[in-house]
Parts: structure tokens; C-alpha cells; sequence
């Protein structure tokens, strides 16, 4: 089946709102369907679905498209992959063409990791050692199967020799980061997988049975083309549903706390694969906070009680508010994780833990207070000069003031002084909502019309130069609407197909929020393509007039008076 074939088939198949409903509850209203959006935080509902137009458009953010385009957000894969997904659902068959040598690896080392995975899993089924450690844990069965918790043996190059019985290339295998000159990387450890958002498992991290070894407790596979241990948070593909129902996220260090967590029904809990959040750290945070912040902005650290863990969640405010999050603290009693907190205390004194929570201020008041407030009052600020959303930092400076009794206009002018002084460092805005340029009006009519009565398509394509659009993004959809309509094969389901992201969200928001009196359709067009043109010739006439030439600026107020008598009657 021809590639454009399948996504019209695709789209056939699948109704948009069968689709989302799956993710989000909808409710109709009028002839759409409304709900809270699940791209970004609302209290008053934007997000609308159209069952007849088969779009959706978030007027708060500004995302909207197709059914391709809410997997792709809400499951935060490739264009490709989310095809892949559809197409799996309704039964047809989809293999990418044109695959880099690069692709193909990617996939091989995908099955390879899947059969590693699944090896691991067999083998903890085999050894008690293995079994009674996580039940000394806690860990119970389902949390076991739930997150494919495995073993690996003490023996060097079992899992070589069954990657090898499975036709696996010798050379994927050595460079897989699970084995090195035909040994096993992992021995004598439990094996806890790493999925990526799509739940594929691209790497593993291993605890140590023997408490007696030298070794290291915890560590994790080795960075491969498919992970990036900066990359990644352990829990994330678990929690993602959570993290959205709840609206926010808990960090906490271990693997063990995740899982225990989840166990205990706080399932909104992940861990970084052994990267420091702190200011030493901040580009590989940043890359962390880049992929959690795909789900929700609002953090709640979990931190050991003591000093180093007071003074960890410290390090831990810059990279948080340089990444665009709002944060709060949990500090654990003292020689107690998560893990070992739930098991002793139980779900109801972790909630009650987490009801306490901290601001950044209470923290730094925690810290300083009885030290040098002042130099905790400076070392803050300068944390808050990295706060890119100026409304929580204006909550901040309020309770700053209020908590320690300086004065709050000194301290907004000591705020003041500290951005300026690093005004020269630039800082990266990561907020990754569409931005809509502004538009001029009788192009966003004219774009309007095009979609929404395409036998107007002609006689709009006769009228204009598409060259003459000021907007780029109307520009780019009306020569893509030209490319098909010169095939014979416009439709708005054809031209979603071949738009980016940006023109979907674009369009999505046109058609959904469709104003045009059809009694007015003529009237409307042929003012927009008056104005069209009389801007083209006023930019002409301005140009001409600068160069000196009479006789061309001539000729173009004649043409300009004719376009105006036309349109005119």
C-alpha cells in the first residue's frame, strides 16, 4: 500500500475521538467534544475535538492536528513511530523504506535489549538468592512483573552465550554495553530494565546482592545509540499517566524507592540514573528536566533528612529553576528513604510526609537560620535569578520577605542587581509550546475559506500570488494546498498528512474556530484579495519610489486604481 494510501486508511479507521478517549475524558458539547488539555496545566477547558473535521485544538497552548499528531504529544514518540502504533491497531501492515545503516543497528539493538530483558527475567525465576533478596525489600510479585525485574548470575558470559544461540551478531553483542570481549557486564546482581517513553527497555541498571563486596552497589549499562544514562529517569514510562493525573512528579534517588513507591500507590515517583542534580551537573539535569517537563512542570524532591541530603536538595534549586519548574522539598528522617520509610511507617505517614513539604524558602530558612541568614538570603537570590516564569518568582520574593523580615523591595532590588550583573550570559528559554506568529487577516481568511470550502480553491489560486503572503507558515500551507489541488487530490485529511507540526496546530485552530458566514463567502474572498493585492502594489510603489523611476511608479498607481475599481463594483 502506497505510504499516503495507508495514512488515509489509517484515518478511516480510527476516529479521533475513540482515540483520545482512551487518554483523556471528553464531553460533548455542540457538536465537538471538550476537556481539560493534557499537554499543559488548566483549571477552564480548552481542548476541543472535532468528530467531524477528525482534528483537535488546544486553544490555551496552542497544539493541535490529527490523530498522528496527539500520539505523538501524548506518548512522546517520532511521526514514524506513532504511524507504526495506528497502523499495528487497525491491522495493516507499515515498514518504514529507506532505513540508514544506523536505523537498522537502532532495531537490532532494540531486540537485542528485549531478549536480554526477557533472559534476566527467566533467570531470577531460577535462583532463591535472588528472590529472597527482594523479599528482605519488600518487593512483592507484581512489582516484579511490573517492572520486569530480572537476575543475572555470578557466572561471566551466560547471557553472551544465549544472545549467541539467538543468532545474534557477534560484534551487536560486544558493543551492546552488556557484554565486553565475550563477558557479561552484569554478574551477581538483580536487573532492573530502563524503558524509554514508548516502553522499549534501552538499558538496565543492577544492584549487588553480595553487601560485602567492594563493588559498586548500584550501576547501570553503558551508554549505547539507543540510551543516554543523562538522558533518561528510571520510573518515567510507569509514571507518565500518573504524573499527568496528579500534577507533579517525586524524585527521589534509587531504583528501589521508585519501585517501592509505586507499590504503595505513589505511583508519580522516578530517579535519575546516577546523575547529580546539582549546579556541577546542570546540562545533563537539563537534558533530564527536558523530558520530564514533557509531563508537568510541578517537582517534589524526596531527600535523606540529614546534612548531606539538606544541603543536596540545596544544589538541586538552580538546575530546577534554570529548567522552568516549580519545586517543593521533602527531607526524610533521618538514616530513612522512601523505601525503607513505606516499610516501616506505611503509606499514610508518607502522605502525611509529603503534606509538609517544603518551599525552596523553608529550605533555605531550614539551612541558614541559625548559621548566616544573610549570606542564605544572597546565595538564594542569585538561585531565583534563574527563575524564567516571573510569577513564581514574585511568589518567592513575597515569602522570602515574610520569612525572614527583610524588607521586600530590597530584595527585589538586590534581584535586580544580580541579573544585571550576569545579564551578558544567555539563558535558554525551554518552554516548547507552538508559538503562532501573528497573522494578517485576510490571509488567515483566505486560508479559512480554502479549508473549509475547497471548491472555492480555483478561483482563490487565479486571484493571487501566493508570493505576495507576508505570513511564511500561510505561505508554506497554501503552496502545499497548491501542489495538491494541482493533482486533483485536496483534501483537509491529505493536506494534515504532508503539514509540519507548527501548520497542523495552525490549521487545527482555524477549522475548529470557523467564523465565516457562508452567505458572505464572495464578498469575503474578493476583499482579502483586494487587500492582498494592494499591499503587494503599495510594497512595489514604496520600493519604486526610493529608486526615482516616474514612468514604473506610474504604471503602478494605474494598476493599483484598477485593482481598487474591480473590487470595487
Amino acid at each position: 500500500m502506497h505510504y499516503q494510501q495507508l495514512l488515509e486508511e489509517i484515518k478511516n479507521r480510527i476516529d479521533i475521538v475513540d482515540l483520545i478517549t482512551e487518554y483523556i475524558d471528553l464531553q460533548k458539547t455542540g457538536q465537538n467534544y471538550k476537556s481539560l488539555c493534557p499537554f499543559h496545566a488548566e483549571k477552564t477547558p480548552s481542548f476541543v475535538v472535532s468528530p467531524s473535521k477528525q482534528i483537535f485544538h488546544c486553544f490555551g497552548c496552542g497544539k493541535g492536528g490529527d490523530i498522528f499528531t496527539f500520539l505523538m504529544e501524548y506518548e512522546k514518540i517520532s511521526f514514524i513511530e506513532a504511524v507504526s502504533m495506528l497502523a499495528k491497531r487497525v491491522g495493516l501492515e507499515f515498514k518504514p523504506v529507506n532505513k540508514s545503516m544506523s536505523q537498522i543497528s537502532k532495531e537490532k539493538l532494540y531486540e537485542l535489549y528485549e531478549t536480554a530483558s526477557n533472559y534476566y527475567i527467566e533467570q531470577l525465576k531460577s535462583s532463591e538468592k535472588a528472590k529472597n533478596y527482594l523479599k528482605s525489600r519488600g518487593i512483592n510479585e507484581k512489582s516484579i512483573e511490573i517492572f520486569k525485574i530480572g537476575y543475572a548470575s555470578g557466572e561471566k558470559n551466560l547471557l553472551y552465550t544465549f544472545l549467541k544461540g539467538k543468532d545474534f551478531d557477534d560484534n551487536l553483542i560486544n558493543s551492546s554495553g552488556l557484554v565486553n570481549n565475550n563477558n557479561d557486564f552484569f554478574r551477581n546482581r538483580i536487573i532492573i530494565p530502563i524503558l524509554d517513553l514508548t516502553g522499549r527497555v534501552v538499558g538496565f541498571g543492577g544492584r549487588l546482592l553480595d553487601s560485602t563486596s567492594q563493588l559498586p552497589k548500584y550501576i547501570n549499562s553503558q551508554d549505547t545509540p539507543i540510551f543516554k544514562k543523562g538522558e533518561n529517569l528510571f520510573g518515567l514510562w510507569h509514571s507518565k499517566q500518573y504524573i499527568r493525573e496528579k500534577g507533579y512528579v517525586m524524585i527521589m534517588e534509587g531504583y528501589m524507592d521508585v519501585i517501592l513507591c509505586h507499590q504503595y500507590g505513589f505511583k508519580n515517583a522516578v530517579a535519575p540514573l546516577g546523575t547529580a542534580l546539582t549546579q556541577e551537573q546542570l546540562e545533563k539535569a537539563k537534558r533530564i528536566f527536558n523530558n520530564l517537563k514533557k509531563f508537568t512542570n510541578r517537582i517534589l524532591l524526596i531527600f535523606d533528612g540529614d546534612e548531606a541530603g539538606v544541603l543536596a536538595a540545596q544544589k538541586s534549586l538552580l538546575p530546577l529553576f534554570y529548567g522552568g519548574f516549580i519545586a517543593k522539598i521533602v527531607l526524610l528522617p533521618d538514616k530513612e528513604d522512601p523505601a525503607s520509610f513505606l516499610q516501616k511507617y506505611g503509606e499514610k505517614a508518607f502522605k502525611n510526609l509529603i503534606s509538609k513539604a517544603l518551599s525552596p524558602v523553608d529550605l533555605i530558612m531550614k539551612i541558614y537560620l541559625e548559621k548566616n541568614l544573610n549570606e542564605g538570603i544572597h546565595k538564594f537570590l542569585i538561585i531565583l535569578s534563574y527563575i524564567e516564569d516571573p510569577i513564581y518568582c514574585d511568589e518567592l520574593i513575597r515569602e522570602l520577605s515574610e520569612k525572614t523580615g527583610v524588607n521586600e523591595s530590597a530584595l527585589r532590588d538586590q534581584l535586580k542587581r544580580i541579573v544585571y550583573s550576569k545579564s551578558s550570559k544567555s539563558h535558554k528559554n525551554y518552554n516548547n509550546d507552538i508559538k503562532i506568529p501573528s497573522v494578517p487577516k485576510e490571509e488567515e481568511i483566505l486560508l479559512r475559506i480554502a479549508i473549509s470550502y475547497p471548491e472555492k480553491i480555483n478561483y482563490i489560486f487565479q486571484k493571487i500570488n501566493i508570493e505576495d503572503f507576508e505570513n511564511e507558515l500561510i505561505k508554506n500551507i497554501f503552496l502545499k494546498i497548491e501542489k495538491l489541488h494541482n493533482h486533483g487530490q485536496f483534501s483537509t485529511n491529505k493536506l494534515l498528512n504532508i503539514l509540519n507540526e507548527a501548520e497542523k496546530a495552525f490549521i487545527s485552530k482555524l477549522i475548529i474556530n470557523s467564523q465565516i458566514d457562508e452567505d458572505l463567502i464572495i464578498q469575503n474572498m474578493n476583499d482579502c484579495i483586494k487587500n492582498l493585492a494592494l499591499k503587494s502594489i503599495d510594497k512595489k510603489i514604496k520600493k519604486t519610489a526610493k529608486i526615482g523611476d516616474e514612468k514604473i511608479l506610474s504604471e503602478l498607481i494605474k494598476m493599483k486604481k484598477t485593482i481598487m475599481r474591480n473590487y470595487n463594483g
